[in-house]
């Protein structure tokens, strides 16, 4: 497994136990309706005044600590999530390294365990976006697991809004830097068709305290 150290340990939230349980609480609803699955996911939370989040080799994502700060509610939190959860899933994340290094060198890395070669290629993989197809398949594969979950897939589109109330300047969120058109994004979530007996079942989890705790325990 990637260590987390390669992408700084010091920036990690730790000791925070609310926190985790409620990343763990959300992480596990979605994993646990995701049908087959070649990864084991690990889910980070690290400092940073960024609003964003990311998926890197080996199911390792990492989510901002400014991306909690911002939204309403755990709904929405994981919605972002899902969207991530997507990426790796597709293989977007390994199709982007395969793309830049070949898959022959990518495979000789990640097989020979090579910490200083496997932390160039998390690098590589924040400093590169994904293309506008890979983040609409990671959108559609979100909304499928957010309704699976018991999450309304209107939850996608209010974390868009937020994203995009965030992107000023010269930052843009990830998650937002190959689709300027974000409010296209937003009424297809906002479109997306559930059953009709579909029941969206909220988390019980007091977000003021998320945030809160996240303050108290951050490095």
């Amino acid at each position: 497994e990637i260590p987390l150290r390669l992408v700084g340990s010091e920036m990690c939230i730790r000791d925070s136990p609310y926190l985790d349980s409620a990343i763990f609480e959300i992480t596990n609803r979605l994993e646990s309706h995701i049908e087959s699955t070649a990864y084991e996911f690990t889910f980070h939370v690290i400092e940073n005044e960024q609003v964003n989040a990311f998926a890197t080799l080996g199911g390792h994502i990492f989510i901002h600590s400014a991306l909690i700060e911002v939204t309403d509610n755990p709904e929405q939190l994981a919605a972002v999530l899902a969207h991530e959860i997507g990426h790796v899933e597709e293989r977007h994340v390994v199709d982007k390294m395969v793309a830049e290094i070949g898959v022959t060198l990518l495979f000789s890395v990640l097989t020979g365990n090579d910490p200083v070669l496997i932390s160039e290629l998390m690098q590589m993989s924040l400093s590169n976006v994904f293309s506008r197809a890979q983040e609409s398949e990671a959108d559609n594969f979100g909304l499928n697991l957010l309704v699976k979950s018991g999450i309304s897939p209107f939850s996608m589109a209010q974390a868009f809004r937020k994203l995009k109330e965030e992107s000023t300047g010269s930052y843009s969120p990830e998650i937002l830097a190959t689709h300027p058109n974000i409010n296209s994004r937003i009424r297809k979530s906002m479109a997306f068709e559930v059953a009709e007996d579909f029941k969206a079942k909220a988390f019980d989890l007091d977000w003021a305290r998320v945030k809160r705790e996240m303050k108290t325990y951050a490095n």
